[in-house]
């Protein structure tokens, strides 16, 4: 019979980090009326990591027709809408139709390291001078979603 000797390694720990943003403010970034065919408008939300690790964010426009106006037609707007969004410094995020701003940008989306802390997202929205009177009177109600992984 072999002999058998056991040793023990005991009070192991594992930790799993902390990801997670804070975005302000938290409503009224975009509060326009009677935009115009070439009219552009801003607004901007502060990100901040709140968490334990570098991270980083995708943002995403979740769009519903305001006031009296269908979901149909707040698509219409959407689709003409042009957004540009960039975080301070400069970093492109997304540029393109309103309808199109999904799970932006592409992975692994926007870094925002521990050591920055925070930046501005500025979401710059314009009306082509070229759009139709089929954007006429459509009212859009829009959420902003920020989504932190890393």
């Amino acid at each position: 019979m072999p002999l058998i000797y056991s040793a023990n390694s005991e009070n192991g720990v594992l930790d799993t980090a902390d990801v997670s943003i804070a975005v302000s403010p938290a409503s009224g970034v975009i509060n326009t009326t009677d935009m115009l065919p070439g009219q552009t408008v801003q607004g901007v939300i502060n990100v901040a990591n709140t968490g334990t690790v570098d991270e980083y964010y995708y943002v995403t426009a979740a769009w519903t027709g305001g006031g009296t106006t269908t979901d149909h037609k707040a698509a219409i707007l959407a689709e003409y809408l042009n957004v540009s969004v960039t975080a301070s410094p400069g970093a492109s995020i997304f540029t393109g139709s309103l309808k199109a701003l999904i799970d932006q940008p592409a992975s692994p989306g926007q870094a925002l390291a521990l050591t920055t802390g925070n930046e501005d997202v500025t979401f710059a929205f314009h009306l082509p001078a070229t759009v139709s009177t089929v954007v006429n009177n459509i009212d859009l109600a829009i959420d902003f979603i920020f989504v932190a992984t890393a």
